[in-house]
């Protein structure tokens, strides 16, 4: 049955919608689609001046965006970034893990402190933004949290190893 009728998609009109990596890219395009669908939105992105033209985007389309400069490598920031959303904004209902960074160069050219960052990134992130918000979706019952990953990250690449 499914097949031939097609399943009807969940509203997000009014949706709390965290995207990390909003600045570029997928986590822009994802913004950007949480904006057609009025939900209000909270971008966070290490680049000010690319969260603030998506966030700018996304209030053309007629949504709300807070938009936050956010280093998703550390720790301590995402955690009080992540109060801040809470206090001044409210419980976030979706979060959209999509912050990512590459280093495409052979293993041995690839710097310590680069293979670091991409741990950092395109894992800790993800630890440490979920266990920020996941306890209010719990709390009420709602949320969901979505994780972004790359299929490089599974099939070997030339000049990706470390990734």
């Amino acid at each position: 049955v499914k097949l031939f009728v097609p399943a009807r998609r969940k509203s997000v009109s009014g949706e709390l919608v965290l995207v990390t990596g909003a600045g570029h890219g997928v986590g822009r395009a994802t913004a950007l689609e949480f904006a057609k669908r009025r939900s209000r939105l909270v971008l966070w992105d290490v680049n000010k001046s690319g969260i603030e033209d998506t966030a700018a985007e996304c209030e053309k389309l007629g949504a709300t965006a807070h938009a936050f400069v956010v280093d998703c490598s550390k720790r301590e920031e995402i955690y009080r970034a992540a109060e801040k959303v809470k206090k001044e904004i409210g419980d976030v209902s979706i979060l959209v893990n999509n912050a990512g960074v590459i280093t495409a160069a052979d293993l041995l050219s690839t710097q310590d402190h680069q293979i670091e960052r991409m741990f950092e990134v395109n894992i800790l992130a993800h630890m440490w933004t979920t266990r920020a918000f996941l306890p209010a979706m719990m709390d009420n019952n709602h949320g969901h949290i979505v994780t972004v990953a790359s299929a490089a990250g599974i099939f070997g690449t030339s000049y990706m190893v470390a990734y």
